[in-house]
């Protein structure tokens, strides 16, 4: 079974996902970037675009980013902070 790591994605209002996952695909600023368990600390500022995760279950989970937005990465966490999301269906 693949490494886990905690995702989380936070909206000015509430959080919209806060689960583990075995892979995560952000939208950075020069390009996309992709995150596994036990990746050296990051910051990274977002743009608008597909956010992919693969869930602790191996399950796909894909939402839209229509806003900018930043990634802090440490110690086996990652937080997204977003204006807009759209969730999946």
């Amino acid at each position: 079974m693949a490494a886990l790591f905690d995702v989380n994605i936070v909206l000015p209002d509430r959080t919209a996902y806060d689960k583990e996952a075995s892979s995560l695909v952000v939208p950075a600023e020069f390009g996309y970037l992709g995150i596994l368990a036990h990746h050296a600390p990051i910051i990274a500022k977002l743009k608008p675009g597909k956010i992919t995760l693969r869930d602790s279950l191996g399950k796909l989970v894909v939402f839209t980013l229509d806003s900018n937005g930043f990634l802090e990465f440490s110690d086996n966490k990652a937080t997204l902070l977003v204006d807009s999301l759209e969730l999946p269906s």
